[in-house]
């Protein structure tokens, strides 16, 4: 037996054709499922009850471990060549379910028997994907070897997917017809933000406007940081197997990096940036008068994401990880710590997120001594509990090197995604060796955080796109303000505002094609553009514009200074109006 399994926002799915004579009876209906386990479950000869229930208390664990409540067993043939027959199959997936259900488990089992189209989103963790193989083609084992799984979910459109409703398969050529019109791909191409390419799958192309966007985000990100007593890294993008190997990444990470050769050694394609960021603490003698060193990198990386589970920005290959390292004496640990709470939510706040934060302690497999763990989370805790901001606490849940703050951001469509992050590490101190010289003149082991607030650049764009509906805030948009003439006796005059307002510091564009104005105010509001400012005879004596806002009000007589006064302001105070 082999199953693919997915841990996931949403599964959709409607059977369309019979195709085994054995088929379920069903209604050709539209089922959507929320946050569930997807047993993607392909039954091979020789499987039997025995195989379905080890495979069954494999995705039991699981859900205990990861707190999912639902589990669905999708039958999908496409994993193997060496089927069972389908009356064979069909008693084993009945008889998982039964097994299921004595486990108390929520479980649904997909209609057996069908072509059906379905789309699906795997959550944004490392364990989000598994391959398992049972009984005579495996032990159980678990496997996110992207290669042998990439083989086979490249046939996902050769029966069971209608190729337009592949679009959370697919890195490119997505049809917006078949998508959300508040999905982020959507509005990405209509606003001219990005694009995918087969090119370079799972790995985006940014164009000017996303760029912009972009641009103006890291700008504010950066000044926080500033204001934060941050200092800027930067480290390459390749370094050698060495030092992946003291890292552990290349023992325990290996099948989700990409490799090359120099000089006929081994190199890796960084999926993380802390080796690099410890590589710059560790080029000079730090005294524990110089600690807290808190540095951020804005970090380009690559993970071998498995090729099914692609999905716009939310789901990628190459991404920028906004990271940050702070090497700190274990007395500045709850300091630390409120500070990049404070610095996580000001940020969120900014946007108008809804987020919330969890506390995981120490689970079953961990490394470092139970006062370190102690000394650990007493820290996480004491900084949570004097912000006065509530948290849920998830026992077990931290990383095996150390307990974690994560937050949860949740989006337009009520999903949530773990962007922001504190993460207290003692492993990489001690594997690297670490010190700070204290007030003894003896040396001292380093304490390490690693901490995001984005998580991921471009996921981070995609929920702000569907967030605001494409709608940014003035701070934000791409383009602030489309001058637009009635005629084209009026073409030289809106030339003459737009290079005015572009002066003062706006993002502004003379639209002067042969258009009707009502078509290129139109544009504009396709564009998400905030203000359109129309100009005729009237305006052009005056020396006025008439300013449209997104809620389709027009005021007449306004200066141009004034309208440049106004959004200055507003850029100013980040405001989301």
């Amino acid at each position: 037996m082999k199953i693919l399994q997915l841990h996931s926002d949403y599964i959709e799915y409607e059977p369309t054709k019979k195709e085994a004579p054995n088929a379920e009876d069903v209604e050709k209906k539209k089922t959507r499922l929320e946050d569930i386990l997807v047993l993607m479950t392909c039954v091979e000869k020789g499987d039997d009850a025995s195989v379905g229930k080890a495979a069954v208390d494999d995705a039991a664990k699981f859900m205990k471990t990861m707190k999912v409540e639902r589990v669905i067993l999708y039958p999908y043939a496409h994993l193997s060549s060496e089927l069972a027959d389908p009356d064979t199959a069909l008693a084993v997936m009945k008889d998982m379910e039964t097994y299921a259900k004595s486990l108390k488990l929520d479980v649904v089992r997909a209609p057996f028997g069908w072509t059906k189209k379905f789309t699906i989103a795997a959550k944004g963790h490392p364990m989000a994907e598994q391959l398992h193989s049972y009984g005579k083609s495996g032990d159980g084992a678990k496997h996110s070897a992207p290669k042998a799984v990439e083989r086979e979910i490249a046939k996902l459109d050769e029966k069971s997917l209608d190729e337009k409703k592949a679009v959370m398969f697919r890195a490119a050529k997505v049809d917006a017809n078949e998508l959300p019109p508040n999905d982020h791909r959507v509005i990405g191409q209509q606003m001219d933000l990005y694009s995918f390419h087969d090119a370079a799958p799972g790995m985006p192309f940014f164009h000017n406007n996303g760029m912009v966007v972009i641009n103006e985000l890291l700008k504010y990100w950066k000044e926080l940081h500033k204001q934060g007593g941050y200092i800027e890294a930067k480290t390459p993008v390749i370094l050698n197997k060495q030092l992946w190997e003291i890292s552990g990444h290349w023992d325990k990470y290996r099948e989700n990096m990409y490799f090359t050769k120099i000089d006929n050694e081994d190199y890796a394609v960084k999926p993380m940036n802390c080796p690099g960021g410890i590589l710059i603490f560790r080029s000079k003698v730090h005294s524990y008068r110089n600690l807290p060193i808190r540095m951020f990198e804005l970090g380009l990386v690559h993970r071998h994401e498995l090729s099914g589970v692609l999905s716009g920005l939310f789901r990628v290959r190459c991404f920028t990880q906004d990271d940050a390292h702070i090497f700190m004496r274990d007395d500045q640990i709850k300091d630390e710590i409120v500070g990049v709470i404070k610095l996580i939510t000001g940020f969120y706040k900014t946007f108008g997120f809804e987020y919330h934060m969890e506390l995981s302690t120490r689970p079953e497999k961990s490394i470092g001594s139970d006062e370190q763990w102690a000394a650990a989370e007493a820290g996480l805790k004491g900084a949570l509990d004097s912000v006065k901001l509530p948290y849920k606490l998830n026992p077990g849940d931290g990383a095996f090197y150390g307990p974690k703050i994560d937050f949860h951001i949740k989006d337009a469509m009520g999903r949530t995604w773990q962007c922001g992050t504190i993460q207290l590490d003692m492993t990489m101190p001690e594997k690297f060796d670490l010190n700070y010289t204290g007030a003894d003149n003896k040396p001292h082991r380093v304490v390490m955080i690693h901490r995001t607030l984005m998580g991921s650049i471009e996921r981070f764009l995609g929920i702000l796109v569907e967030h605001f509906s494409g709608k940014f805030p003035l701070w934000l948009a791409p383009m602030q303000a489309s001058v637009v003439p009635i005629s084209e006796k009026n073409n030289e005059y809106a030339r003459k505002i737009a290079s005015e307002l572009e002066a003062a510091g706006l993002r502004v564009e003379a639209d002067l094609n042969s258009s009707t104005m009502d078509y290129k105010v139109r544009e504009a509001q396709l564009h998400k553009v905030p203000y359109v400012l129309v100009v005729g005879e009237k305006e052009q004596a005056a020396n006025t514009v008439a300013v449209r806002g997104r809620d389709g009000k027009v005021e007449y007589g306004v200066k141009p200074s004034d309208f440049a006064k106004m959004v200055c302001e507003k850029v100013e105070k980040k405001s989301i109006e």
